[in-house]
């Protein structure tokens, strides 16, 4: 081969677009920290278990109920899987209609992260069977009733699925707006979490469930919140869910100093 020759062969190869190389591979959804932060939240549910009685026995004290805090705790115990899930689809089909992307694609996806968050939190106490406090006149905490819970709702304390609706829909809200406006972030995740431990406490203060039920539901909803979020925006973004409810496009929202600008990626 002359000079001439090899010169031509190494432009061609050079030339020619690499198609074999493989496409990169989507993250994973859960990872190593997942199952850190589990355990370590597993720990401290069995740890506050041990003070539960303490708790649930001072919260349902007459002497702290009072008329005001009745109608309060009565109220936030609304706030439940069922309305949240149905309030936010009512959101998402009013964003359609008015041709609101970003508000469409965050409370579809808070609906779906109370969907998930709820369902999980049923598949763990069914068959744990933890009798709620009133059962045993808060004093016994550590009264289980192995698959019980399925069809008797006195015995599906742990964990609080009201807990867990309002923390994925919190968690949901604070990921959505730290993507779209990280400057609101330290406005909406605060008011969002603050409202979240809402219903959890209204429920404790009802007689209804223990703090360690509390602390489990908080932890299993921002982990179900985090997850739809992190799914639905990068592991696997145009799911066919995500496009038949939300469209093809990919909306990302951005805050400036005097409006709300939308940006499309194709």
């Amino acid at each position: 081969m002359t000079m001439k020759s090899a010169l031509v062969a190494l432009c061609i190869v050079t030339a020619t677009p690499l198609h074999a190389q493989p496409a990169a591979s989507p993250p994973p959804l859960f990872t190593r920290n997942d199952a850190y932060w589990t355990g370590a939240f597993l720990l401290g549910s069995i740890a506050l278990s041990q003070a539960d009685g303490r708790i649930a026995r001072a919260w349902v004290d007459p002497d702290f109920h009072s008329p005001g805090r009745d109608r309060l705790a009565r109220n936030f115990a609304k706030l439940q899987e069922g309305t949240l899930t149905l309030g936010n689809l009512v959101l998402y089909g009013v964003a359609r209609l008015a041709r609101k992307p970003a508000m469409a694609d965050i409370t579809f996806h808070a609906a779906e992260a109370v969907v998930f968050g709820s369902l999980t939190a049923q598949l763990i106490r069914g068959p744990l069977g933890r009798s709620r406090p009133y059962v045993t006149d808060y004093t016994d905490a550590f009264d289980f009733h192995p698959f019980q819970g399925f069809a008797n709702f006195k015995y599906r304390a742990f964990p609080s699925i009201h807990t867990t609706s309002a923390f994925a829909v919190a968690t949901v809200y604070t990921l959505e707006t730290k993507r779209r406006a990280p400057g609101a972030t330290w406005i909406v995740g605060p008011v969002a979490y603050a409202i979240a431990a809402g219903p959890g406490i209204a429920r404790m203060y009802n007689g209804q469930h223990w703090a360690s039920d509390i602390l489990a539901g908080a932890f299993l909803g921002s982990l179900a919140g985090a997850k739809v979020v992190r799914y639905n925006h990068v592991v696997k973004p145009n799911n066919r869910i995500n496009k038949f409810f939300l469209g093809e496009k990919n909306v990302q929202l951005g805050l400036s100093t005097s409006e709300f600008s939308f940006t499309y990626r194709f």
